[in-house]
């Protein structure tokens, strides 16, 4: 694993700009790896919106990431997906 949440919430609060764009981009890269499974049928189907922007989803996993600190020693690869499971539930 290369990055945990503590890493990846550490990006994220970095104020310095490459750090920020390193954190969007690990975000958006997940999320792309996601779809393409789901694309592939090597996942199941979500319920988020169609259109998600970088910045919302960034800030969908800052979020949750500050909420579950105890989640943080999770790859973060899982904590992408289930942040964003968690904001955008699937309803019956």
């Amino acid at each position: 694993m290369f990055e945990t949440g503590a890493s990846l919430l550490e990006k994220c609060q970095n104020k310095a700009p490459e750090y920020a764009l390193a954190c969007t981009a690990y975000v958006v890269g997940v999320v792309d790896g996601i779809k393409k499974d789901i694309y592939l049928g090597r996942a199941p189907t979500t319920c988020w919106p169609d259109r998600l922007g970088a910045t919302q989803v960034r800030d969908i996993v800052v979020k949750y990431l500050k909420t579950y600190a105890d989640q943080r020693n999770f790859p973060a690869s899982l904590i992408v997906s289930v942040a964003l499971a968690d904001a955008f539930p699937c309803h019956p």
